[in-house]
């Protein structure tokens, strides 16, 4: 029949948007929200077509027909769907914009919906599409300030008309019979007036049956409409409807219409809520008519040929308020919102607090009281409390008497299951923000599925259907699957239906209760993507146009995120599951790019043109799918296999080798492998390149962050790929130049990269000075762009037919091999490091290794702009310095300026050691900033800590003095002259360190006394070298005039000889090779550590003074004052130099000193001289010519050494206990390389041979001192020392006069026991 129920929506309207229900927000976001509607939608689109994914809506959406032409699927789940059946018409809109309250309903028979206000109702045909004509109708006199009228649509007279019933709030009634083809127009109509009471209004109206309406009115009073007459010719009719029951209700409702009052009227303080049809009866035009109050539940039974029947009232709040507080363990208030039919029972929407539930009641007979046989607890809860009459008001609406029924909330329209379905079901379905549910209406001729009508203010005519069928669960699907099929089902809806905003007005809302990561959510949201990324969705249908199936599938994998993103559920996903999503994404963008490019191909022969196809065949071979095999693998491999792409990669990679080898047996077969390589860089430059843009233009979207897990596109045989197909790009160019391009040729021969070998078979570096990228091959005054126009300007621009657009393409591609190559191996490398595996480092010593090789690459053949690009986008500083003085050297300062305001420190310390490299020490110390001075200074302490003899360390005081730091510029002097390597540069540096102390001492008054340290230092280490200096000049003048080119270790060797005796030289003959290579060093100026010139002062048993012509300076005194005092001057330097000893050697030194000393004198003749009868004269006379004595009287008076810190007994003189240290690290320079005092020699253990040599000698001196202290030298000793001590506090007398006094008891003792 062609009825539609009306269901008033009153709803206040401010700026074209209905507030109401879930509408209350305030006034300004609903102007704002009117305004900008539309644009936002168009936005939405608009940016979603720019992003990295680019669609054709045409291609994309699935049943996207016009609605003139059908419906247009919404939404489709498991057991429910969504349409769009017709558009609101602009009339319309503007009438729901323009009033305060508008009542609202369509009807699904006659396809006809209205909209109406109290003054204008607006009917047209949803069916017609945007042909629609709109009616407008005049609606009855409503009086001041009356709401909108109830309406309601019935069956028009003729054939495609539909009639109107109106009932404005006053109870005055307008029935048109004809709206489309009446030929009176709007005009033309029915009239009556209900009589109702001063304070009642009219409600609502529906249709009972066919020509019969019935009329509610606010206190519960019922009117019922005839629209036929006893002819059965259109006509109004209306009475009101008494509660009194049999044929005599008839005459006492008429006769109470009549005298203006209603027979049984219900209590005052009741209310209507809602008025419901029920089922047909036993008696023939007879209808169950339902109302609801706010209390009571009453069933009428109404009929346009017999008397109507009240069958029952019933009080509903008692009847319901234990079983509903019991279910809802609550003692929440009661409020009732709708009833409607089920079958023979009634249901009633009850809400208490924020819980929603439908109550079944069934009566026993007709006229029996009902009785609740089922609650149905919604999991829909409202946001806020509903009202129970009015357009805010919740409906229920059951399709055919069930068994599925539907709740329209003013923004959501929930589908449930009745009890007597026997299964828990339920789905909500939400509109977009600014939207709202005016009409619901059953569609009753539905058997399949159950269905309504939903007239929305936005989204227009919609119909949505559910379905009662259980969905077929396989006993394979696991728990967790089963678990999050519900958000599964979530996902999809949002994914397939609800990514186009503008084209769809339902909101997609993705729910998650979780706290923290959610596994069901997750797990669903991967299959989702996987099922999309593999082609088994069956959201996505097949087609065989594969560019539109991949774009489709493209778009859908990246809704995927953008709905949990939409939905604040991101972070409910683990790191590695939003990798996953966007891996799956990156795949179909790279299958698409592939599918483009293999498109292009397709009208060409060749190896090269089918190398895709037989990846793609080869893949589905190996893989074990032959049975998938078809005629087209390629096109298999697309719909089915993009999951794999990484793999095809990786397998092209592994067969191009042998398909090269094999093409290189012929001439054409040689043109042929050139074609391969370049189609497999271009192959490899189409899946990454779009997978890794995707990556990082969405980075926000998926928020993976640091550290990522492994993504596929790190596979170590893709970096291995990648890699080859940058060194084979460049040697095709290098190849294809040689017969092509001469010029280029030429440049790119004359270049040598880093990793290239050198002469010395060591690879190069990118600092060496043989790496050169200039460009040999041009004229002074040719231009780059003169040199490469023959490229810029090939008339072919065919690469497969031009051999120079070949080499162009060839050229062009570098750049983005390059750029791919290094983003997976800075990925790669930064996921080793972050799981600390030892990998990390010896994939990026590669990385740093073959970086600045394919980035100098670029510049001889003219990328050097690409160059600069991708240096400075992976930081590769040290290429970024060369290319500015090799590719630009002309604006080689305005880069160097550009680059250290963007790089900062970095990039100077990085430009400071290409300088200090090439030894630039000009431009190096040439700064004219005051920041860059601070990394300058910060930089050469750096690199004077790591090797104090490099240099920089002799250097750096240049940059001190120019910034007036003399304090640091005097130490850095010390430590340089102190490991200066010769005399002169010790001399030099450290008088320069004394003028840069008195500097410092201008302009700082007060020194504090570790400056004042370090100046004593400065002088003892002045005294090393005047020492040094003398010592060289002594041996000199031992030798005689010489020739000036004799050689260095003959005049070593007659210095040796002359300085010590034969019985030295024959009994210790390893310490006499250690004193000849000291000497010779020496002799070459190079400045000996303290050590090893106390070795040349104490190994020779025979100098003597010398007749040294004196100089301005007396240095001939000076030399023979050092070989008299030699001991007490090695005690007296190591002593001065003990600051910067470690102890084992400053011990090891000092006890060499003097058991050399013990051993200068002839102990067993003094003994023999000296025992028995002798007086003290004779005794004394002995000591005091003794070596012994003059060593300790010099340390002891003259040099004031500390006792007993500078002092031995012979006891302790012994070397046994050095011995380990002097074979294995003291002396091991002597018989090492020639440079031996090079500090960055890693010195080889001494031979077995040598090491016993030394250990020989040594053990030689031991046996000759414990000779000595048999022959009473520890008595001898202390009786020297006392006669040094006695001498140090006598006044000095002259020679003759007698000094010594035997005043030593225990000295006596000791000399008469010897």
């Amino acid at each position: 029949m062609f009825t539609s129920p009306s269901v008033r929506t009153r709803r206040r309207v401010v700026g074209g948007r209905a507030l109401g229900g879930e509408q209350q927000n305030s006034q300004r976001q609903s102007q704002e929200y009117s305004q900008e509607y539309s644009q936002e939608a168009l936005s939405e689109a608009s940016q979603e077509q720019t992003s990295v994914i680019s669609y054709n809506d045409d291609d994309m959406e699935l049943a996207q027909e016009p609605a003139s032409e059908g419906e247009h699927t919404l939404l489709r789940g498991d057991r429910h769907a969504v349409f769009e059946v017709g558009a609101m018409p602009s009339a319309a809109r503007q009438l729901v914009a323009s009033s305060d309250e508008v009542s609202c309903g369509v009807s699904d028979e006659a396809r006809f919906a209205f909209v109406a206000t109290a003054s204008t109702c607006v009917v047209w045909s949803f069916a017609a599409g945007s042909s629609a004509a709109v009616h407008r109708l005049a609606m009855p006199d409503a009086g001041e300030g009356a709401g909108a009228p109830s309406v309601a649509l019935v069956a028009g007279v003729g054939a495609g008309d539909v009639g109107v019933v109106a009932v404005s709030g006053l109870g005055h009634v307008r029935y048109w019979d004809r709206v489309v083809f009446g030929l009176g127009g709007a005009s033309q109509f029915h009239s009556t007036a209900l009589a109702l009471s001063p304070t009642d209004r009219c409600e609502q109206i529906v249709e009972a049956s066919a020509g019969l309406l019935v009329v509610a009115t606010r206190s519960g009073a019922i009117y019922q409409l005839t629209l036929l007459t006893a002819q059965g010719a259109a006509g109004l009719d209306a009475r009101a409807l008494s509660r009194t029951a049999g044929s005599r209700g008839g005459v006492l409702s008429r006769m109470a219409s009549l005298l203006g009052g209603t027979a049984g009227e219900g209590g005052s303080d009741d209310q209507l809520v809602s008025v419901a049809r029920g089922s047909r009866t036993e008696i023939r035009h007879s209808r169950e008519v339902y109302t609801l109050t706010r209390s009571r539940l009453a069933k009428w039974v109404v009929s346009s040929a017999h008397p109507e029947r009240l069958a029952y009232s019933a009080d509903l709040r008692q009847m319901l308020a234990d079983s509903v507080a019991q279910a809802l363990r609550s003692d929440a208030e009661l409020h009732f919102h709708d009833v409607a039919a089920a079958g023979s029972d009634v249901c009633v929407l009850v809400s208490a607090g924020p819980s929603l539930v439908v109550a079944t009641l069934r009566a026993a007979h007709v006229a029996s009281e009902p009785s609740v046989t089922g609650l149905t607890l919604l999991r829909y809860t409202a946001p806020h409390s509903l009202p129970q009459s009015g357009g805010g008001r919740p409906r229920l609406v059951i399709p055919a008497g069930g068994p599925i029924m539907f709740v329209a909330f003013d923004q959501t329209v929930v589908a449930a299951a009745l009890p007597a379905l026997g299964s828990s079901f339920e789905e909500a379905v939400k509109l977009r923000y600014g939207d709202c549910v005016l009409a619901a209406t059953a569609i009753d001729d539905q058997q399949a599925e159950s269905c309504i009508l939903l007239a929305c203010r936005r989204a227009g005519i919609l119909r949505m259907a559910a379905t009662a069928r259980q969905v077929p669960d396989s006993g394979m699907v696991d728990a967790d699957t089963r678990i999050g099929r519900p958000q599964q089902e979530q996902i999809e809806q949002a994914v397939f239906f609800g990514s186009d905003a503008a084209r769809n007005p339902l909101a997609f809302a993705i729910t998650s209760d979780a706290s923290g990561l959610d596994a069901p959510l997750q797990a669903a949201a991967l299959r989702v993507s996987h099922a999309i990324l593999d082609g088994s969705s069956r959201f996505v249908a097949d087609r065989l146009d594969i560019g539109a199936l991949l774009r489709e599938r493209l778009r859908r994998a990246h809704a995927v995120a953008q709905a949990l993103a939409d939905n604040g559920l991101t972070d409910k996903l683990s790191p590695a599951a939003r990798a996953q999503l966007c891996a799956n994404v990156e795949k179909l963008a790279a299958a698409q790019s592939l599918w483009d490019l293999q498109n292009a191909a397709w009208a060409r022969a060749g190896p090269a043109m089918q190398l895709l196809a037989n990846l793609a065949a080869a893949f589905l071979e190996t893989s074990g799918q032959q049975q998938q095999q078809s005629k087209d693998p390629l096109r298999l491999f697309f719909r089915l296999h993009c999951a794999a792409i990484g793999d095809l990669l990786v397998l092209m990679h592994r067969r191009l080798p042998a398909l090269t080898r094999a093409l290189a047996v012929s001439p054409s077969g040689v043109k042929d492998g050139q074609m391969v390589s370049y189609e497999a860089s271009r192959i490899a430059a189409a899946v990454l390149q779009p997978a890794l843009a995707y990556r990082f233009q969405n980075a926000r979207l998926y928020a993976v962050g640091d550290p990522a897990p492994e993504r596929w596109t790190e596979h170590p045989a893709i970096a291995d790929m990648l890699v080859d197909r940058l060194e084979a790009s460049y040697n095709l160019c290098r190849d294809l130049s040689a017969h092509h391009f001469q010029a280029l040729y030429e440049r790119i021969t004359a270049t040598a990269l880093p990793g290239d070998e050198r002469p010395d078979h060591h690879a190069l570096g990118v600092f060496d000075d043989a790496v050169s990228v200039s460009h040999v091959s041009l004229s002074p005054d040719e231009e780059e762009e003169d040199a490469l126009r023959p490229l810029a300007s090939a008339a072919d621009d065919d690469p497969y037919a031009s051999p120079l657009a070949l080499l162009r393409e060839t050229i062009d591609q570098i750049g983005p091999l390059a750029n791919l190559c290094f983003r997976v191996f800075v990925d790669r490398i930064a996921r080793l490091a972050a799981a600390s595996s030892a990998a990390s480092d010896d994939l990026a010593q590669r990385y740093d290794a073959l970086r600045p090789r394919y980035l100098l690459c670029l510049v001889p053949l003219g990328r050097a702009p690409v160059a600069f690009r991708l240096a400075e986008e992976y930081r590769d500083l040290p290429t970024l310095v060369t290319l500015v003085f090799v590719a630009d050297p002309t604006n080689a300062a305005a880069h160097l300026r550009r680059y250290v305001e963007r790089f900062s420190k970095d990039f100077a310390d990085t430009l400071l050691a290409f300088y200090e490299r090439r030894a630039a020490w000009a431009s190096l110390l040439h700064t004219q900033d005051e920041k860059f001075d601070v990394w300058l200074k910060d930089y050469i302490d750096l690199r004077s800590a790591e090797d104090p003899r490099a240099p920089l360390s002799k250097l750096g005081w240049i940059h001190d003095v120019k910034v007036a730091d003399f304090s640091a510029a005097a130490v850095r002097l010390v430590r340089a002259g102190l490991v200066a390597e010769e005399v002169s540069d010790a001399q030099t540096m450290l008088s320069l360190s004394k003028l840069a102390f008195i500097a410092y001492e201008s302009q700082e008054p007060e020194v504090d006394d570790s400056m004042a340290e370090t100046r004593l230092r400065i002088d003892k280490a002045l005294e090393l070298c005047q020492v040094r200096a003398g010592l060289l000049r002594y041996f000199a003048a031992l030798l005689g005039p010489t020739d000036s080119n004799i050689d260095d270790r003959k005049a070593a060797y007659d210095v040796a000889l002359y300085t010590t005796t034969p019985e030295l030289r024959h009994s210790r003959p390893a310490l006499y090779i250690v004193f000849s290579e000291l000497v010779r060093h020496m002799w070459n100026r190079r400045a000996l550590p303290v050590e090893d010139l106390i070795d040349v002062l104490t190994i020779p048993d025979s100098l003597h003074t010398l007749d040294i012509a004196a100089d301005a300076d007396d240095q001939g005194d000076f030399s023979n004052s050092i070989v008299r005092d030699r001991f007490s001057l090695a005690v007296d330097l190591l002593c001065c130099a003990c600051f910067s000893l470690p102890e084992q050697t400053r011990e090891s030194a000092l006890r060499s000193i003097w058991r050399r000393v013990f051993l200068s004198d002839n102990w067993p003749e003094i003994h023999r001289n000296t025992t028995g009868n002798v007086p003290d004269c004779v005794l004394r006379s002995e000591l005091l010519n003794t070596t012994l004595y003059h060593v300790l009287y010099s340390c002891w008076t003259t040099r004031k050494l500390a006792h007993p810190d500078w002092y031995l007994l012979p006891a302790d003189a012994f070397s046994s206990s050095d011995l380990d240290y002097l074979v294995s690290t003291r002396l091991m320079p002597q018989f090492g390389p020639e440079s031996a005092n090079n500090s960055s020699i890693q010195w080889k253990p001494l031979s077995t041979t040598t090491a016993l040599a030394l250990t020989n000698d040594y053990t030689d001196e031991d046996k000759h001192l414990q000779a000595a202290i048999d022959c009473g030298l520890d008595g001898y000793y202390s009786e020297i020392l006392r006669l040094v001590a006695e001498q140090d506090s006598t006044p000095r007398l002259d020679d003759d006069d007698e000094v010594f006094a035997s005043n030593d008891d225990e000295s006596d003792d000791q000399m008469d026991t010897d």
